[in-house]
C-alpha cells in the first residue's frame, strides 16, 4: 500500500516540476552586477549629498576631495574581490553630482566605431558600449590607476580587465585575444592592458567598454564623444561632471527590467499563444524581445511579457 501510494505522489510531482514555468529568470552574468558575497564595512556617504551648487554650477573643492577620499576608502575594503560589482549602492545612494578628473585621459583603442549601444537590449541589459575592432588591436588603459581583477568568463566577458582608476572610476574592457596585466599592476592612461579579440559571448572581435562609479556602470557616450574620441563638456580644470540626473538618466530602465517576467517557450507554443496567456499583445512581445510579428521562436527561449 505504501509503494502505491508513493508512485501516485512521484506521478503526479513529476510533471509539475518538469513543467513549472517561473515567471523570471536571472539575466546573464555578464549583463549584470554580481551578487555580493563578502561582507564589508561601507562608509556612509549621507553627509557628502546635495554638494552640487546648483546656482553656480559647481561644486566645491574641499567637498569634492571628501567625496573622492570617501569612495576611495569604499574601494579599499574591496581591494581584492574578484566580483564586477561586489558594493551593493543603488544609484540613488550615489552623491548627487561629482567631478572626475580626466585631465590624463586617453582613448583606448584606434577605433571609434561602436556596433553596440549601452541600455536594453532584448531581455537584457548591456552596460557597455561595443566598439568593432581588428582582431589583435591594441587596448590602452582610458585613465590612471590599479588592476582590480582580470579573469576569463565563457559565456559572458571572456577575457577580460576590471581596472579602479585613481579619478574615483572602474573601468571594465571585455573580449580580449590576450590580456598583458596581471592583478595589483599599477598602469598609467595610454598604457597596453591587452589586444583585441573576441572571447567570450561575442559574435566577432570588439572591446567592450564599461565605466561604473562604486558598481553603478553608465553610458561611455555620456563621457566620451565617440566622433572625436575626446572627453565630453570638461570644464576648465579638466574635470568632467558625474550627476545623477543627467549621467544616470538610465535609472528607470533599469527599474522596468527588475519588474520584467519571462516565459520560457515549450514544443507547439506561437508568439499568439503566449500573448493570450499572460493578457497582452503580440506586438507588445516583440517590443519587448526585439523580435517581428514573424519571428520563429524555438523551444527553451526566453521570451519576456513584461
Amino acid at each position: 500500500m505504501k509503494k502505491s501510494v508513493i508512485i501516485i505522489l512521484l506521478l503526479v510531482a513529476f510533471p509539475i516540476l518538469a513543467f513549472s514555468d517561473p515567471t523570471t529568470l536571472p539575466l546573464s552574468p555578464s549583463e549584470t552586477p554580481n551578487v555580493k558575497t563578502e561582507e564589508h564595512n561601507i562608509p556612509d556617504l549621507t553627509s557628502f549629498f546635495n554638494s552640487y551648487d546648483q546656482a553656480s554650477g559647481n561644486i566645491a573643492k574641499s567637498k569634492n576631495d571628501s567625496l573622492l577620499d570617501a569612495i576611495s576608502s569604499i574601494y579599499d575594503n574591496f581591494s581584492e574581490s574578484t566580483l564586477i560589482n561586489p558594493y551593493e549602492i543603488e544609484i540613488s545612494k550615489l552623491p548627487d553630482s561629482i567631478f572626475i578628473d580626466c585631465n590624463n585621459y586617453i582613448y583606448p583603442t584606434k577605433s571609434n566605431h561602436i556596433t553596440s549601444r549601452f541600455g536594453i537590449r532584448g531581455v537584457r541589459f548591456h552596460h557597455g558600449i561595443d566598439i568593432g575592432i581588428k582582431y589583435g588591436d591594441t587596448i590602452r588603459s582610458p585613465f590612471a590607476g590599479v588592476v582590480r581583477h582580470t579573469n576569463y568568463q565563457r559565456g559572458g566577458y571572456g577575457k577580460y580587465i576590471i581596472i579602479r582608476h585613481h579619478n574615483g572610476l572602474e573601468t571594465i574592457m571585455a573580449h580580449f585575444s590576450h590580456t598583458l596585466v596581471s592583478v595589483g599592476d599599477s598602469i598609467l592612461a595610454g598604457d597596453v592592458v591587452g589586444l583585441g579579440g573576441s572571447s567570450g559571448r561575442s559574435t566577432g572581435p570588439h572591446l567592450h567598454l564599461e565605466f561604473r562609479l562604486l558598481g553603478n556602470s553608465f553610458n561611455p557616450e555620456k563621457i566620451i564623444n565617440f566622433k572625436t574620441t575626446e572627453i565630453k563638456n570638461k570644464n576648465f580644470e579638466g574635470n568632467f561632471l558625474i550627476t545623477i540626473a543627467d549621467t544616470y538618466s538610465h535609472q528607470g530602465d533599469l527599474e522596468e527590467l527588475k519588474r520584467a517576467a519571462y516565459h520560457r517557450v515549450r514544443s507547439g507554443e506561437t508568439l499568439s499563444h503566449i500573448a493570450r496567456r499572460y493578457g497582452t499583445s503580440v506586438r507588445r512581445l516583440c517590443a519587448l524581445n526585439g523580435l517581428k510579428e514573424t519571428s520563429i521562436i524555438r523551444i527553451g527561449q526566453r521570451i519576456r511579457y513584461r
